[in-house]
């Protein structure tokens, strides 16, 4: 907190100075209530808290942009508005815009109403033509706002058009490289159905990640803020999964720091029948079940949610699956390689006192499997 006084009066004089002399100028020259819309002015520190947005990055910066615009474009309105109120109030002859339309006998909010009107289609370039300027100073206000228009519609044709840009050319690059892949695949004799799974799989990706592949944004991270991402993340299943939950807070950051970001789509598989067990998988979002010719796919115990996971017998035994997982619909998760898994031993022989210590976890699950044959 800044306690020195030359330093606030500095920041001050250097900052919102000029913006809180402007809105206080009408009351130094007159008396009118209708004066404190100029007021108004002071809302230009709003600009304050979208920069505050911005850094926090809580908002996409298209929206912000747009707020930004919208909110000084009003901010410009009111002003001129209340400009040309000043006009039709201040003078004192005929000419006066007020009196020369009868509206010298209206509400002050009816007055400062037609002012915003006359600004809104002055600085569009509309110009009805019901409120028109006479006198010396209403003449230099209107074509003040007539140059201060031209600006503002070139500024807003100009930010539709880099929005619209930034949205498409994502998108625009997306459907090239799409369109390159189904060629090929095509190409290739590829059977149609499979073609239409990897343009849907290429539709989930773009819209959840904008065509960022997750493995590679956590891949860019640096290693103490992947960590963090890693645990926050997978923040419901460290609570329910005890190979997390038991091992200690820094063994635990190491682990989920190696882990691998995967997406699957619907009858992807997991983890395949027939090798030995590599991986471990734990679930972020979506649901997968075990596929094996003993199961009729309708077992609750088989089937897996955010949350779970699976792959430990024989990733632990290191024997040969004989089942597969499939994914039932799109499938979120983190996957352990064994290889990584033995560099945290490496690292920490205490691990594998974690694992013997939760060696009874799940056994209703394991019983299941046990008793239908089934090792994943």
């Amino acid at each position: 907190m800044v306690g020195d006084r030359k330093r606030i009066r500095s920041r001050y004089l250097r900052g919102w100075f000029v913006w809180d002399c402007a809105s206080n100028i009408p009351f130094l020259f007159m008396s009118f209530s209708w004066a404190a819309s100029l007021q108004i002015l002071r809302v230009a520190k709003a600009f304050r808290v979208i920069r505050a947005w911005e850094r926090s990055g809580h908002l996409e910066p298209l929206l912000l942009r747009v707020i930004r615009y919208v909110a000084a474009l009003c901010l410009l309105v009111v002003w001129l508005a209340t400009c040309w109120l000043y006009l039709g109030v201040s003078q004192q002859s005929g000419d006066a815009w007020l009196l020369r339309h009868g509206f010298d006998g209206k509400d002050p909010t009816d007055q400062f109403l037609l002012s915003l009107y006359w600004a809104l289609t002055t600085l569009t370039s509309v110009g009805y033509g019901d409120i028109t300027p006479r006198t010396r100073p209403e003449l230099i206000l209107s074509m003040a706002t007539m140059c201060i228009g031209v600006v503002v519609i070139a500024f807003a044709i100009g930010n539709i058009i880099a929005v619209v840009n930034q949205l498409s050319n994502g998108r625009a690059e997306y459907e090239i490289k799409q369109a390159g892949m189904r060629r090929y695949l095509a190409m290739n004799r590829v059977r149609p159905e499979t073609i239409s799974s990897v343009q849907q799989f290429g539709n989930f990706i773009w819209d959840n990640y904008r065509g960022v592949k997750p493995d590679q944004a956590l891949a860019d991270l640096p290693t103490s803020l992947r960590r963090v991402v890693a645990e926050e993340m997978l923040d419901v299943s460290v609570e329910h999964i005890p190979l997390l939950r038991e091992m200690p807070e820094h063994l635990r950051g190491n682990l989920l720091m190696m882990m691998k970001a995967e997406v699957y789509h619907p009858g992807g598989i997991l983890l395949p029948e027939g090798e030995i067990g590599g991986a471990i998988v734990f679930m972020m979002s979506g649901h997968a079940q075990i596929a094996h010719t003993s199961l009729s796919g309708r077992e609750d115990w088989a089937r897996f949610g955010p949350g779970d996971y699976f792959g430990e017998l024989s990733f632990f035994l290191a024997e040969r699956r004989n089942c597969s997982v499939v994914a039932l619909d799109y499938v979120q998760a983190f996957v352990l390689d064994r290889s990584l898994y033995e560099e945290v031993c490496r690292r920490d022989p205490s691990f594998n006192e974690v694992l013997n210590s939760i060696a009874g976890e799940g056994a209703e699950f394991k019983q299941q499997l046990l008793l239908h044959g089934l090792v994943i």
